[in-house]
């Protein structure tokens, strides 16, 4: 029986959409390469299960820019959905995050709604090392079969969850909507199209 869920923030709780705007355009004029040519790479690593920027500031040796934290938003049904689930579980974060996690959740007005608030940059290890979800299961005092592991990432949240035998529900919202799930070994136990359906699941 789930006894807690575990939420990602970025493209799960809040919406990259403007960062992700912002990184494209970087990357546009970085490279100098055509939108279409752009696209076509974010496709293809994304096809792969890897995070694009990354891996295009790589491949064209580009300069890596700071993540615009401050173009990030809620989702518009995030505190109530959180309000909702509260009522039945426990709930938690684990995500990879730059410093101040909790003061941004407290921005947003979220940060009573959680009781473990794990992040990759406060611990020093991130997604996908188990690392990261085990010190989340210990601080919650649950076994991986009692918590369920909610985000956008199949490589960085679902893999990495459905190993460790914890529950997983993939949300397609992001620039990952379109990422490859038939490449995993263990496919996500609930896909839904964003984060207002898991209501129907929970």
């Amino acid at each position: 029986m789930i006894q807690w869920l575990f939420f990602d923030l970025g493209s799960t709780l809040i919406d990259e959409t403007d960062c992700e705007k912002n990184r494209f355009s970087d990357l546009l004029t970085q490279s100098k390469l055509t939108r279409e040519a752009l696209i076509e790479k974010y496709r293809e690593y994304i096809s792969k299960n890897q995070s694009p920027y990354k891996a295009i500031i790589k491949e064209f040796h580009l300069e890596k820019k700071e993540w615009p934290v401050h173009l990030e938003k809620l989702y518009p049904d995030v505190p109530f959905i959180l309000k909702e689930l509260k009522k039945k579980y426990q709930l938690g974060i684990i995500a990879n995050q730059s410093l101040g996690t909790e003061e941004r959740l407290i921005q947003y007005g979220i940060r009573s709604f959680f009781d473990v608030i794990i992040s990759s940059a406060e611990i020093g290890f991130a997604k996908p090392s188990f690392k990261i979800f085990e010190m989340a299961l210990s601080s919650a005092g649950c076994l991986p079969q009692q918590a369920c592991m909610i985000g956008d990432r199949l490589d960085n949240d679902i893999e990495p969850a459905s190993q460790l035998n914890m529950h997983t529900i993939w949300v397609k919202q992001g620039i990952f909507a379109d990422a490859n799930v038939d490449s995993l070994e263990h496919k996500p136990e609930i896909v839904v199209s964003s984060i207002s359906e898991i209501l129907n699941y929970l």
